[in-house]
C-alpha cells in the first residue's frame, strides 16, 4: 500500500510538472536558449525604395540583399516612420512614436532627451528568453545620460556611435559648426584610433567577430544598424565610399549617384559577409535575418544625398509614400513558406512582437504595444493581421497621415519644405543641378538627345554590372540550388508572384471603386542573373497633368487609393467624402492617445568642446 501511495505521489508530481511546462508561453513546451533562433536585425540608414535591384534598380545591383528577399519574403506593403529616430524607437519598443514622445524629428547634438527609460526595448525582452544581445552601429535614441545608451538598455556590447550621422572615415559628428567632435566608441570608451577606416567595413568585421566567437549553445540577438547610406556631415564630405567601390560604377556618369551606388554596394557586400559567416558557423539553419531601411531615401540632393525613391512621391522626412514606404524583407529557413512577395500591411512596430513570438516568447504577454504579432501571417502567407496604420502625427509642423484599408489620408502642412515631387535618379553629369529637388518640377524639359541618352543607359545598366557582382550572383545561385535550404518551401518559390493586397474592407466599396481596383498581375517571366527572383516594381500608370496641383493638404485633406495609385497621382477626396470623414475620425482617435513630443532645446553643456573634443553624456 505504501508503494502504491509513493507511486501516486510520483505520478502526481510528474503530471504537475508536465502541466506547468505546457502552460508556459502560450500552451507550448518552451524553447531553451540553445533552440531559440538567432536573430540578425540589419538596418540600412536612408536607403531609398529605388536603391535595391529587387525593386527593379538596374542602376545599383544588390545581389546579397536580393538573395535574402527572393529566398525569403519581400515585404511589399511595408511602412516605416518618415525619419530616423522615430523609426528606431518604434523598432525597439513595438510602440508608435506618438506614444513614446519620439514623433517629432530627430535627436540632434546636445539636445537632452531620448527614448523614455520606462520603455522596455527589444534586447531587454529577448534577454529574458536567454539571448545574448549586441549592437553594432548607430544608436540615435538618446545619449545625454548614460542610462539612455545601449549598455544600460539591454545590450552587452556596442561599437558604433550615438548621434544621427558622422564622417565615414574620421568618425566625427557635426551638430553645427560650433558643435563638432568624436562620436565613435567601443562600449563606453571613445575610439580615437579608427580614423581612416570605413565605417561599413568596421561594422561588418565586428559582426563577423561576434558571430564567430558566439557560444552556439546560446541564442544570439545581433542588432546591426549600419551608417550606410546616410550622408556625412553637412559641412564635410557628404557621400563617401572606398575608391574600389566607386570604380565599380563607372557606367553611372553622375559622380554623386556613382558614389552613392558605391556606398550601397559596400553595404550589400557586408550583408553578404554576415550571411556567409552564419552559414560557416552552422547557425544559418536556425537564424532569422531581417533587413529594413529606417525611412525613405533623401532623394535628389535632400540632406546632401543622392538616394532615390522613384516612382514613389516624396523623400525622407515627408509623409508621401517615398518617405514612409520602406525597403524590407525577412529571411529564414524557419519560415514555412518562402520565396513570395507579402502584400499584407506590415509596420515597423510589428517587428518586436513578431520576433518575440518567433523566439518562443508569448507575444500576448507584451503590454501596451502598437505592433501586431505577424509571425504566423508571414510564415504561412496568411491573412493580414492589421488593416490600418498611423504614419505619423507631428504637432510641430501640423501634419498627419493615416492608412486605413486601401486608403491613405494626408492632412495639414504635408508639403512643408516642398519635397513632394517625383524625382528620377541621377544618371548624367550635371543631374545634381538639373534634377535637384529644388529645381526639378513637372515642367522640367531637356533636349531629345539627353532624353534618348537616359533611356539607352537605363536599358544597358544590367549588362554593365561589374564582374564582382556577376560572380557573387553565380555563387549565391549555386548555394541556393545545392544547400537544400530553399527547396519546396513555397508554391511560389520558383516564380515570384506579384499580387494585389489581401483586401480587408474597412469601408463599403462602390462598384466604381471595385472597377478601379487593378486585376491580379500575371506571373512575371523568369529573369536570369538576379539571384533567383524577379524584381518587384511599382507600376503607376500614366501621370495625369494635374498630379502636382490636385492636392493641397493645407486647404483640405487628400485621399489616395494606394493599391491602384501607389504614386499618389489622383486625389479622390472629393469623390469619396464619406471615406475622408471616417478616416478623420480614426485620426482624431489617435490624436486623443498621443503624448507630447519629448524634444528639448539644445544644452551647450553637452558641446564636445567641454569634453576634450568628444560626444559623451553630460548629465
Amino acid at each position: 500500500m505504501g508503494n502504491i501511495k509513493a507511486g501516486n505521489v510520483y505520478l502526481l508530481k510528474y503530471f504537475c510538472c508536465l502541466l506547468v511546462l505546457l502552460c508556459v508561453d502560450g500552451n507550448t513546451v518552451p524553447k531553451t536558449a540553445s533552440t531559440r533562433p538567432h536573430i540578425i536585425l540589419i538596418v540600412a540608414d536612408d536607403l531609398g525604395y529605388n536603391d535595391v535591384s529587387f525593386h527593379g534598380s538596374d542602376q545599383i545591383p544588390t545581389p546579397n540583399i536580393d538573395f535574402l528577399g527572393y529566398n525569403g519574403i519581400i515585404l511589399n506593403n511595408y511602412y516605416v516612420s518618415p525619419i530616423c529616430t522615430p523609426t528606431r524607437s518604434a523598432l525597439m519598443t513595438g510602440r508608435h512614436p506618438i506614444h513614446t514622445g519620439m514623433q517629432q524629428g530627430v535627436i540632434v547634438g546636445d539636445q537632452p532627451y531620448g527614448l523614455p527609460l520606462n520603455e522596455t526595448i527589444m534586447p531587454q525582452y529577448f534577454n529574458k528568453l536567454g539571448y545574448r544581445s549586441h549592437i553594432v552601429g548607430k544608436w540615435h535614441l538618446g545619449m545625454f545620460k548614460w542610462e539612455y545608451t545601449p549598455l544600460y538598455r539591454g545590450f552587452e556590447s556596442h561599437i558604433g556611435y550615438y548621434q544621427g550621422c558622422e564622417d565615414y572615415y574620421t568618425h566625427t559628428y557635426e551638430a553645427n559648426l560650433d558643435q563638432w567632435g568624436m562620436d565613435f566608441r567601443r562600449d563606453k570608451d571613445l575610439l580615437w584610433n579608427y580614423t581612416g577606416l570605413y565605417s561599413t567595413d568596421i561594422f561588418r568585421d565586428e559582426a563577423v567577430r561576434i558571430i564567430n566567437e558566439h557560444n552556439k549553445s546560446e541564442a544570439l540577438f545581433l542588432y546591426l544598424p549600419f551608417q550606410s547610406v546616410h550622408s556625412g556631415n553637412g559641412d564635410g564630405i557628404h557621400l563617401q565610399a572606398p575608391v574600389a567601390y566607386i570604380n565599380r560604377f563607372s557606367y553611372i556618369q553622375n559622380m554623386n549617384r556613382r558614389t552613392y551606388a558605391a556606398m550601397v554596394s559596400a553595404l550589400d557586400d557586408a550583408v553578404g559577409v554576415v550571411y556567409d559567416t552564419l552559414q560557416k558557423n552552422d547557425m544559418l539553419n536556425n537564424s532569422i535575418i531581417i533587413f529594413t531601411t529606417d525611412n525613405g531615401g533623401p532623394a535628389n540632393g535632400f540632406d546632401y544625398n543622392a538616394a532615390n525613391n522613384f516612382p514613389l512621391r516624396g523623400v525622407k522626412a515627408t509623409l508621401w509614400e517615398g518617405g514612409v514606404r520602406g525597403v524590407g524583407l525577412i529571411h529564414s529557413p524557419l519560415l514555412e513558406k518562402q520565396g513570395y512577395v507579402s502584400e499584407q500591411l506590415f509596420h515597423v512596430c510589428d517587428w518586436l512582437p513578431t520576433l518575440y513570438n518567433a523566439a518562443g516568447g508569448n507575444s500576448s504577454t507584451l503590454q501596451n504595444l502598437d505592433g501586431f504579432d505577424s509571425w504566423k501571417m508571414l510564415s504561412l502567407n496568411g491573412s493580414a493581421v492589421r488593416n490600418e496604420m498611423l504614419h505619423n502625427i507631428d504637432p510641430s509642423v501640423d501634419n498627419a497621415a493615416i492608412r486605413v484599408g486601401e486608403y491613405k489620408l494626408l492632412v495639414g502642412n504635408v508639403a512643408a519644405g516642398g519635397w513632394d515631387g517625383w524625382y528620377p535618379p541621377y544618371q548624367l553629369s550635371g543631374d545634381e543641378d538639373f534634377l535637384h529637388y529644388s529645381n526639378y518640377t513637372d515642367t522640367f524639359s531637356e533636349s531629345s538627345e539627353k532624353t534618348a541618352q537616359r533611356k539607352a543607359l537605363q536599358e544597358l545598366y544590367h549588362t554593365l554590372w561589374p564582374q564582382e557582382i556577376v560572380s557573387r550572383i553565380e555563387e549565391l545561385d549555386s548555394f541556393s540550388e545545392n544547400s537544400g535550404l530553399y527547396v519546396g518551401k513555397s508554391a511560389d518559390s520558383q516564380h515570384m508572384k506579384i499580387k494585389n493586397s489581401g483586401h480587408v474592407p474597412s469601408f463599403k466599396e462602390t462598384d466604381e471603386i471595385m472597377i478601379f481596383k487593378s486585376e491580379l498581375e500575371e506571373v512575371r517571366k523568369s529573369s536570369m542573373g538576379r539571384t533567383g527572383g524577379v524584381p518587384v516594381k511599382v507600376e503607376c500608370g500614366q501621370k495625369p497633368a494635374n498630379a502636382s496641383i490636385n492636392c493641397n493638404t493645407t486647404v483640405s485633406p487628400c485621399l489616395y487609393h494606394i493599391p491602384t495609385d501607389p504614386c499618389e497621382y489622383n486625389n479622390v477626396a472629393q469623390k469619396y467624402p464619406q471615406v475622408v470623414t471616417q478616416m478623420l475620425t480614426r485620426l482624431k482617435y489617435y490624436v486623443s492617445t498621443m503624448v507630447p513630443p519629448g524634444n528639448k532645446p539644445y544644452d551647450d553643456r553637452g558641446n564636445p568642446r567641454h569634453h576634450q573634443g568628444g560626444w559623451v553624456p553630460w548629465l
